[in-house]
Parts: structure tokens; C-alpha cells; sequence
């Protein structure tokens, strides 16, 4: 029905160098707005609750994204 699609390790390799430092960029904006969230009271829209779990969540970019651009309150 479905052919399924194996890559080996070998193949996978030739990716490695994009794969890791996005790895590395994502873990570091998590971070830094999973800090940002819970170190800050007010936020443009929604709550810390709110803002934890679309950030945890939407882990791969999306999530940290968001928040930076509609809950982050100016400073």
C-alpha cells in the first residue's frame, strides 16, 4: 500500500551539518523565551500559563516565535 521510506544512517549523515545548529538554534530560543516567560509579569495578550504551554508546545520555532512577536510586552 504505502512504500516505505528507510534512510540509512549513512545517507542521514550527509545532513547532519544543516540538522545540528538548527538543533542548537531552536534549544537556544527555547530557552530563552521559556526564561523570558517565567521571569516577566505582564505580557501583550494571554497569560504565563497561556504562554508556557504555546511555547513548550509549538517547540520547533513556532511556539518561541509567537511569543516574541504577540506576547512579548516593550520594554
Amino acid at each position: 500500500m504505502f512504500a516505505e521510506t528507510v534512510i540509512s544512517f549513512a545517507e542521514l549523515k550527509q545532513y547532519l551539518p544543516l540538522i545540528i545548529p538548527l538543533v542548537v538554534i531552536e534549544l537556544i530560543l527555547l530557552i530563552y523565551v521559556l526564561w523570558h516567560i517565567n521571569t516577566h509579569d505582564t505580557y501583550k495578550t494571554g497569560n504565563r500559563v497561556l504562554w508556557n504551554i504555546v511555547a513548550l508546545v509549538g517547540m520547533n520555532f513556532v511556539g518561541p516565535i509567537l511569543y516574541l512577536i504577540i506576547g512579548k510586552e516593550d520594554a
